[in-house]
């Protein structure tokens, strides 16, 4: 018997890359990118494998929405167009919220729609390319849709300030379109009475990975009058998916954070953004199981006027988060500690409003005799025989030695300051517990009577030797989760690692084989399925922790012929 079920799910698994269906949708783009909250609007979606939509999903209880009309694409460049009608209900909070379409294959991927409280102006027809073709805006607070079709394309629109007006110009893009802003007045020349003069430009403060594209503009305007706005691509591309939005509003008191930000990460511990508090403790210790309870945390500001002085650096005992900010060029805080043989601390890093590349904290920890004993700078040799070299936010070390050291904070080009580079160090002892769990997909679309897997990886930080206890909940009905292996991948070694156990951590990795009966109800919609990890140390379990949430659809299979409707679940 346990040979026959090994041998069903060998089978199964054998057949994991063909479950995906041929016809999985694929969204490219939507147009426009949203509209105003309380009202209906038409949209056009571009994609691929968008045959027989019947609906689409967004769980945001204030959207709905229904499908117009299809228009086939001819051949692999030319998209599938699909034309809905969209309703932003009144209640619908302003911001981002997601969209995918359902069809025969399964759900899509997700597209970003901007529901907004303004007034939705739409780019009018003919070229805008010209101050004197300028689309004039009667009033503001208003959101222009547009779209950047041709190439080194830019649009113009005119709107009317009295003097001492402060605007606030705001993007919101599609994938493909980095859009630039610019504010113009006709200020006329000799040679050109419609010439225009440009007062202010952004495209964005820096271009980096994983950062935002939107350009944010805020400018007051000294004198009442016609004014320009100018819409661009920054590469001077255009195209069908080049679509933008602008949001033209008073300007606020203070900035505030733009784009609307995508759905956090569960739980991350190596982003310069994840927040640093003073329950860093207690969240640590929910990710595992101990005996007692954590140690509070002691605040300390680096900036307080005492420590500016040329004083004795302060001296911390115990977990310490320390805030500050390099407010002038080569601004340096220190704190000093005093550390056991064999003492484990971890040294972690936040930069909650300027980020890389803007600042680049270096931690640098000396001992008393004045020598470097650890940085925040993980070196190390690629087979090319070249240094790579690269600060991280989280420092691991284990002290070889009593003494007494100073932890120095500053920027690593000691070029820039100002009070927007703020930064948080966390000293705190090591916390052996279960990390950032690392799933691929954000939805599945099994096909009836087939099967696909899910791999799970989970972080052991800072020595967790324990076992990570998996489990997934909320599968639709007819679907059974059994747990699997796979082989990874062969990597070439590594030519010189350096330190990496101080900067990165090993990991426990699961695989999932979702099997779907030939007889599992076909779903309509998505269901949420939740993948679970529990800390098991010595014996003694902790408490659940929500690694992932996976859309789920159980789909027909096309190469069969019998009807799914017959047996299609009500959700």
């Amino acid at each position: 018997m346990r040979w026959s079920l090994l041998c069903a799910l060998s089978i199964c698994l054998s057949v994991a890359q063909a479950a995906e269906p041929v016809g999985a949708p694929e969204l490219t783009s939507i147009a426009p990118l949203g509209g105003a909250t309380g009202t209906s609007f038409e949209a056009t979606i571009r994609g691929k494998n968008l045959d027989g939509a019947a609906s689409l999903w967004s769980p945001a209880q204030g959207v709905t929405a229904e499908v117009i009309s299809i228009e086939s694409g001819t051949g692999a460049k030319d998209p599938d167009v699909l034309h809905v009608r969209l309703r932003f209900a009144d209640g619908l909070s302003s911001g981002a919220h997601d969209l995918r379409v359902v069809t025969p294959g399964g759900l899509s991927n997700a597209l970003r729609l901007l529901a907004h409280a303004a007034p939705a102006i739409l780019e009018a027809g003919g070229s805008r390319d010209t101050p004197a073709s300028a689309q004039r805006l009667e009033s503001w607070p208003a959101v222009v849709h547009g779209l950047i079709a041709e190439i080194g394309e830019v649009d113009y629109y005119a709107f009317q300030v009295e003097a001492g007006d402060e605007l606030l110009f705001r993007s919101f893009s599609s994938p493909a379109l980095d859009a630039g802003l610019a504010i113009y007045q006709k200020t006329g020349s000799w040679f050109d009475p419609e010439r225009a003069t440009r007062l202010a430009v952004n495209d964005e403060p820096v271009e980096y990975p994983g950062e935002p594209t939107e350009a944010v503009l805020r400018y007051r305007f000294a004198e009442a009058g016609e004014y320009l706005l100018r819409v661009n691509g920054f590469w001077g591309y255009g195209g069908v998916d080049q679509i933008y939005a602008v949001l033209i509003d008073k300007a606020p008191a203070e900035d505030e954070p733009w784009p609307p930000p995508a759905p956090a990460p569960l739980w991350t511990e190596r982003d310069w953004r994840r927040p640093l508090d003073a329950d860093r403790m207690a969240r640590l210790a929910a990710r595992t199981v101990l005996t007692e309870a954590p140690a509070d945390i002691q605040i300390l500001d680096a900036d307080a006027e005492i420590y500016q002085l040329p004083a004795e650096p302060p001296t911390i005992e115990g977990p310490t988060l320390i805030r500050g900010a390099f407010e002038h060029p080569g601004d340096v805080d220190r704190v000093r500690f005093s550390a056991k043989e064999g003492d484990k601390l971890v040294f972690e890093i936040t930069t909650p409003e300027k980020s890389l590349p803007e600042i680049n904290p270096l931690l640098r920890v000396i001992d008393p005799d004045g020598n470097e004993t650890l940085t925040n700078i993980w070196s190390r040799v690629n087979v090319n025989d070249n240094i790579s070299k690269q600060i991280y936010p989280k420092t691991a070390y284990a002290f070889p030695r009593d003494g007494e050291f100073t932890l120095e904070i500053r920027d690593i080009t000691a070029t820039y300051g100002d009070r927007a580079m703020r930064y948080g160090v966390l000293v705190r002892p090591w916390v052996p517990h279960l990390g950032e769990a690392h799933v691929g997909p954000d939805r599945l679309n099994l096909v009836a009577g087939k099967a696909d897997r899910v791999s799970v990886e989970i972080d052991q930080e800072e020595g967790y030797d324990g076992l990570a206890v998996f489990s997934i909940e909320g599968l639709p009905e007819g679907v059974e989760a059994v747990t699997g292996a796979e082989a990874d991948p062969a990597k070439p070694p590594p030519f010189n690692e350096g330190k990496k156990e101080r900067f990165v951590t090993e990991s426990q990795k699961a695989t999932f084989a979702l099997l779907a009966s030939p007889d599992a109800p076909l779903t309509r919609e998505p269901v949420t399925a939740r993948i679970y990890v529990r800390p098991a140390v010595q014996g003694a379990l902790g408490e659940k922790i929500l690694a992932k949430e996976i859309l789920v659809m159980v789909v027909a299979d096309s190469s069969a012929s019998p009807d799914p409707a017959a047996r299609t679940d009500a959700r």
